[in-house]
């Protein structure tokens, strides 16, 4: 387990405030508008049922994981394998840190015909397999609206007296250590999801955090184990999001058939701490997912704040 934390402040004002359609998402691809945080209330009752099939990635191990979290407190931190999530080919459930995930509606677009594009699903975990359920929301990407196949996101709410607890997080199938490729060449572009830390407000209190989202690209020399690219995040603030420029990859340590990467960012503005750590997922490398954290800018102004998240990529 890894765990990096730093305490800041929240930028005040909701996300939903900030945008002006705060439904949008993305279903593969790269994202023009931002992923929206998962918020209490369970969709329509119009919405139709969410249909048959697998909601999510199927594996008969557990998943590997990787995430981002804040709290109503101003912190934020990433982590490696916290969220523990597994998947039963018996009767099709996910097992999410304990208890099972229990889908009540979808994100997407219906017609009277029923859905015509699944974006997420949205749920509570039960306790303990029964009819009881924790207070937190959480949420599944759709696997047939993604590019990806072999690794997928997840989101969780929950909110509280003092603020709001938010976690975006990644989970996948891990590629087995004789299977990572030791030559050639390998390009992956992939998208991204995270969230500030934001600051403090001018009343004294704590805001929200805000959505980060954006795209990501990698080059791997497999042979000569090296690794370059760059990551260029954008804020929610604004319709489509503020970019907050490229954070081009710094510090790579990667070697010839390892399973695992990480690095640093030469971030815009900033030379505060920053890192990314990353692992292949599926059969040859063909995805990969990484978690990260790094410092930026505030649109408009000089403050620096914090950013962590996710992302996931596939070779092109």
């Amino acid at each position: 387990m890894k765990r990096s934390q730093i305490r800041k402040f929240f930028l005040a004002g909701s996300v939903c405030g900030l945008l002006a359609a705060c439904g949008g998402g993305s279903g593969g691809g790269i994202a023009s508008t931002p992923p929206p945080s998962p918020t209490p209330p369970m969709g329509s009752a119009a919405a139709p049922p969410i249909p048959a099939g697998p909601i999510g990635l199927q594996s008969s191990a557990p998943f590997i994981t990787a995430s981002v979290s804040t709290d109503g407190w101003g912190s934020i931190w990433s982590e490696e394998d916290v969220v523990r999530i597994t998947y039963s080919a018996t009767d099709g459930t996910y097992r999410v840190d304990g208890g099972t995930y229990v889908p009540l509606t979808a994100d997407g677009t219906y017609n009277s015909n029923g859905w015509t594009n699944i974006e997420r699903t949205r749920g509570y975990i039960s306790v303990d397999g029964s009819s009881q359920f924790n207070s937190k929301s959480f949420s599944l990407d759709w696997p047939q609206s993604s590019r990806f196949t072999y690794t997928s996101f997840g989101s969780e709410y929950q909110s509280a007296s003092f603020g709001e607890h938010k976690r975006v997080l990644a989970y996948g199938i891990p590629t087995s250590a004789n299977d990572v490729p030791i030559t050639g060449t390998a390009s992956y572009s992939g998208d991204i999801r995270g969230l500030t830390n934001g600051r403090l407000s001018p009343t004294g209190g704590v805001g929200p955090s805000l959505d980060v989202f954006g795209s990501v690209d990698l080059a791997f020399n497999f042979a000569a184990g090296t690794l370059s690219g760059e990551m260029r995040p954008r804020i929610a603030i604004g319709v489509n999001g503020t970019p907050l420029g490229t954070y081009a990859f710094r510090d790579t340590v990667y070697s010839t058939g390892s399973t695992s990467f990480s690095g640093s960012f030469a971030a815009p503005g900033s030379n505060a701490e920053s890192f990314f750590r990353g692992r292949f997922t599926g059969p040859q490398g063909t995805e990969l997912m990484a978690n990260w954290q790094a410092p930026f800018v505030y649109p408009n102004t000089t403050e620096i704040g914090t950013m962590a998240g996710v992302w996931i990529a596939r070779r092109n």
